[in-house]
């Protein structure tokens, strides 16, 4: 699971960048902003969801017939969401990182 879902969709996807590198360098940085733009809009659909979800949390918490177990699975829910967004963002840093790497071998591959 955590190769399948995790590192497809929430991590920096160096395998993907180094394929391009091997294949294309000349696209290679345009490889590396394609991440970055994906994992943006990870980032940007976990925080919708986890902030819709965190609502529905508080919701069911302060309702007037008290808390009930729709609160627990939202929470879970939220929580699951926002560490989606956490991971997306953590993969956009590691992408901004690995730019320089990324241009230093395709100016030495020309």
């Amino acid at each position: 699971m955590r190769e399948h879902l995790i590192e497809k969709y929430f991590r920096y996807r160096r395998r993907y960048v180094d394929h391009i590198l091997m294949e294309a360098p000349q696209r290679a940085l345009l490889a590396v902003l394609a991440e970055i733009g994906r994992l943006a809009f990870v980032s940007a659909g976990s925080a919708l969801c986890a902030l819709i979800l965190w609502l529905l949390t508080v919701g069911a918490l302060t309702r007037p017939g008290g808390p009930s177990g729709w609160s627990i699975l939202f929470a879970s829910l939220a929580g699951l969401a926002t560490l989606g967004g956490v991971g997306a963002i953590g993969g956009i840093l590691t992408a901004v990182r690995d730019r320089p790497r990324v241009a230093a071998q395709v100016a030495g591959s020309r």
